[in-house]
């Protein structure tokens, strides 16, 4: 047992030396180097990164003379598809003891200009040579990337078939013309005949499904065949959630009539989440737990009903105790309510919310409509939500009269009509590197709506992004006013991850200070409007394990005040901050640090607080 056990540690040490690359007999031979020498364009990095003697030099072995001349014509690969078709590599060993050094000799020459010929295209107003042309990134006459042709041959055909020419054939060739240091790119194209959409068979669903899958077809019989819709058609039906695989096949034969084969099959039903997390930030630290249940097709096969729960506790950091935070809440929603795309909603809930002011409550529901207005890209949602909030724990701080003011000295009962709409123009929800996006947010409060106070609150944001290179500048502002009756649990507040990183969560907000219990404690209570203001450059550092990393450099802007008159552009708050980011499969893990400018006196929010400390999951905005 003791001779086996000794067999298996020397053969693991074996093993890990040989990975290791360390352990070799003295006076053999090892590949200490690679260079590569002359080379101007391509950087020695890019080309010794592929080279299969790499992995020669890391196992301390000899350089094998074949390895040698195949690493030299990877090399050359390497310049001809960058378009240098007279390059030469020549190669030399040198070696210094038992040290060999594998050198790489570079001539470049010059690097050949694009140039394009298309042939074999219909003579179709929809399909002019300029616009095959948009869809080749190479240009007459500038320099010739290998890599860039490759990508565009799929653009090519697909703006060919967009313009009802399903059955599209492209033979794409390169051609190098050393004399003239030219590489013509020869695009011959088939088109075959114009068609347009045939019968469509739907299998995998029957009834109510069906007809959603119907619904969203992004085309009909007799319409003018689009490979574009064929794959607009497919985002369209994994949107509505209900489907673990969609395929969207069109006939292969080649009749001018396309028929269209569209297979769904339904994902899992039922659906549990369990989760929790820990948060931080200059106000709290915060336990988070989650658990939810979710069936879909249930009561009826467009209906799904959520049931969720989100325990939380918080450790207030100024010492100001512990704080439960609990919502509960039931939501049934009906896809296609009233049409395609349209839905319903219902629910009802439970909250018990403590904030540094107080404890509020109690249940609440509500009702809710969304619909795209022409495009999924501009989305309507209007709707009713009523509450009833009781109030408890309140801080010493708020004295009778400013209870009296927030109104939370008694029972609240808050009801409104409220309506949103947004245009979303970015290329990307999550990462997104160009495009803007636009919210409108306005809810009436009215005794009509069963609740207890008359007000109009507006919320209105703007977000847009620039890529410049690599970075990609965003930036944001946001408004909100309430006019008439204020609600508590309508005011507003701000700072935070989300919002102004140079203030703890909710800390940019009226609030009062004082004395409780030999500790001097700061309990904000919200306003009655608020701006919110911030340009951001996001910066892309390196990869580590596929993971991004990047850094953000940030200024932050805002205020939040008692009445909306009060609010005075030439007295925001600002800080100025940077932060690292780690772009993970979830979205990116954000880790801000902020620095407040200005306004840090005794009579300003937060005051005496310089920096704020932000950890948090996704953009700012």
């Amino acid at each position: 047992m003791l001779r086996a056990l000794i067999a298996v540690t020397i053969g693991l040490g074996i093993v890990a030396c040989d990975r290791r690359g360390a352990t070799r007999t003295p006076g053999d031979e090892y590949l200490k180097a690679i260079h590569v020498e002359g080379n101007q364009k391509l950087k020695s990095k890019t080309l010794v990164a592929g080279l299969a003697l790499r992995r020669t030099q890391q196992r301390g072995r000899s350089p094998d003379p074949y390895l040698v001349a195949v690493d030299a014509d990877r090399i050359r690969g390497e310049y001809l598809r960058k378009g240098f078709f007279s390059v030469d590599v020549r190669s030399r060993v040198e070696r210094q003891g038992d040290a060999a050094t594998v050198t790489y000799t570079v001539e470049e020459g010059e690097r050949a200009t694009t140039r394009v010929v298309i042939r074999g295209l219909p003579d179709d107003p929809r399909l002019p040579i300029t616009k095959v042309r948009e869809q080749l990134p190479l240009r007459e006459g500038k320099p010739f990337d290998y890599a860039v042709y490759e990508q565009a041959k799929e653009p090519l055909i697909r703006v060919v078939e967009d313009a009802g020419y399903a059955h599209a054939k492209l033979d794409a060739t390169v051609n190098a013309d050393r004399a003239n240091r030219e590489a013509i790119v020869q695009l011959d194209f088939a088109p075959g005949p114009k068609c347009t959409f045939g019968t469509v068979e739907i299998t995998g669903v029957e009834g109510a499904l069906a007809d959603a899958v119907r619904g969203r077809l992004q085309f009909k019989a007799g319409d003018p065949y689009s490979r574009s819709a064929i794959l607009a058609t497919q985002r369209a039906l994994y949107s509505l959630a209900r489907f673990s695989m969609v395929q969207v096949r069109p006939d292969a034969t080649e009749d001018a009539i396309v028929g269209v084969k569209v297979s769904v099959v339904e994902s899992a039903r039922h659906e549990v989440k369990l989760g929790g997390g820990f948060g931080i930030d200059p106000t709290a630290y915060e336990v988070r737990g989650r658990a939810g249940y979710t069936v879909a097709g249930w009561p009826f096969a467009m209906d799904t009903v959520t049931l969720d729960a989100r325990p939380a506790y918080a450790i207030l950091r100024d010492g100001g105790g512990h704080q439960p935070r609990i919502r509960m809440l039931a939501r049934l929603e009906r896809q296609d309510l009233f049409w395609t795309d349209s839905q319903g909603e219902v629910e009802g809930g439970y909250k018990y919310l403590a904030v540094e002011a107080y404890t509020s409550y109690g249940p609440r529901a509500r009702l809710g409509f969304l619909t795209p207005l022409g495009t999924q890209r501009v989305q309507l949602r209007v709707g009713w939500g009523i509450e009833r909030l009781d109030f408890r724990n309140i801080s010493p701080l708020i004295d009778p009269a400013l209870q009296m003011q927030l109104g939370i000295d008694d029972s609240q009962r808050v009801g409104a009509y409220t309506q949103e709409m947004s245009i979303d123009l970015r290329d990307h929800p999550i990462e997104t590197r160009l495009g803007v996006f636009a919210e409108l947010r306005v809810a009436e409060g009215t005794r009509y709506a069963g609740g207890g106070f008359d007000y109009l609150q507006v919320v209105p944001e703007l977000r847009g992004y620039l890529p410049i290179g690599r970075v990609v500048v965003a930036a944001r502002a946001r408004a909100g006013a309430i006019y008439g009756d204020v609600p508590a649990t309508e005011r507003f507040f701000s700072g935070g991850a989300s919002a102004h990183r140079g203030f703890g969560e909710r800390n940019l907000s009226p609030f009062v200070t004082g004395v409780v219990d030999g500790d001097t404690r700061y309990v904000p209570y919200g306003g009655a409007a608020m701006l919110e203001t911030g340009i951001e450059a996001r910066v892309p550092i390196t990869k580590w394990r596929k993971i991004g990393i990047g850094t953000v450099v940030f200024l932050d802007g805002g205020d939040v005040t008692e009445e909306p008159a009060e609010i005075d552009l030439m007295k925001l708050h600002w800080a100025l901050g940077v932060g690292l980011r780690l772009l993970t499969i979830v979205g990116p893990v954000r880790l801000d640090l902020g620095y407040r400018l200005n306004r840090t006196g005794d009579l300003d929010p937060s005051p005496g607080s310089r920096f704020a400390l932000h950890l948090t999951l996704g953009e700012a905005f």
